[in-house]
């Protein structure tokens, strides 16, 4: 299969619809081939606004599967690594003029910064009010340990509520992973809510890692806050109060995360 879409359409989807993409529960039970398909979309609506483009792209579109990408080694690299490391943020993508051909570098930490602080802050969810206080919940990990929100209180507390057949949700766990070891050692709970079943949550975390404490068959907890896309995210402060949230995946949702805890951190929840 070939993906060739034209680049200024996408473009235009993705300026004005700046949280992108939110996955649902609608394509669990499609085929191998439609799931590919939408999983590939994904990945364009995600990335090309973040492609760094000196001249007009072609009319009929950029071949993605045809389109050579190389490191600052010179190394070629294969889709499915470069639409992540584009999708980090943290890259430079440039073409050549005819979009055959492209190079991908790392920003500087102060040319990081300057992009992240440039783009749109993520969309809210529809699910979490920022400054509300959530409802508890209490329910065990796949690891026996008893998660009650209430009992939080006193750290700041990130949820992410996500599924196995969500592409969005699995792109974003390896820079969520990241975001976990920044703060070791802090009073920060990461906490992931799964739709799926212990047994689905366990054979996936084989294969892909996922750093926060995971609750399986978290349905009921998303119904109760009515979270109808994912992923979802929440950030809470020591208080319990939300002070970040959002639904789907856009380029500074992981810089927002970020953020958004180092000032629950810094808060005195005294004053």
């Amino acid at each position: 299969m070939t993906l060739k879409l034209p680049v200024r359409i996408l473009f235009s989807i993705s300026v004005f619809f700046p949280r992108l993409f939110a996955w649902t529960e609608l394509y669990l039970n499609k085929d191998l081939y439609m799931y590919r398909i939408c999983y590939l979309i994904f990945f364009v609506l995600m990335y090309v606004p973040v492609f760094a483009q000196e001249s007009a792209p072609p009319k009929q579109g950029i071949d993605l599967e045809k389109l050579e990408v190389r490191d600052s080694a010179g190394r070629l690299l294969k889709m499915d690594e470069w639409l992540p490391m584009n999708a980090s943020g943290k890259y430079d993508l440039k073409f050549n003029p005819e979009f055959t051909r492209a190079s991908i570098t790392k920003l500087s930490a102060e040319a990081y910064l300057q992009k992240m602080k440039a783009t749109p802050k993520p969309g809210e969810s529809k699910s979490f009010v920022t400054g509300s206080f959530p409802t508890n919940f209490k329910e065990k990990t796949i690891r026996g340990n008893r998660i009650e929100l209430e009992k939080l209180k006193g750290k700041v507390v990130v949820l992410n509520f996500w599924f196995v057949g969500c592409p969005p949700c699995r792109m974003e766990i390896p820079e969520l992973n990241e975001l976990t070891k920044e703060f070791v050692g802090k009073e920060v709970v990461f906490v992931g809510v799964a739709l799926d079943e212990k047994a689905a949550v366990e054979e996936f975390l084989v294969s892909t890692p996922f750093d926060y404490q995971q609750i399986a068959s978290g349905r009921p907890i998303a119904s109760q806050y009515g979270i109808k896309g994912y992923p979802t995210h929440a950030v809470l402060d020591k208080t319990g109060k939300v002070v970040f949230q959002t639904m789907g995946l856009a380029p500074n949702t992981l810089f927002w995360l970020g953020q958004s805890i180092e000032e629950a951190l810094a808060q005195n929840p005294g004053k």
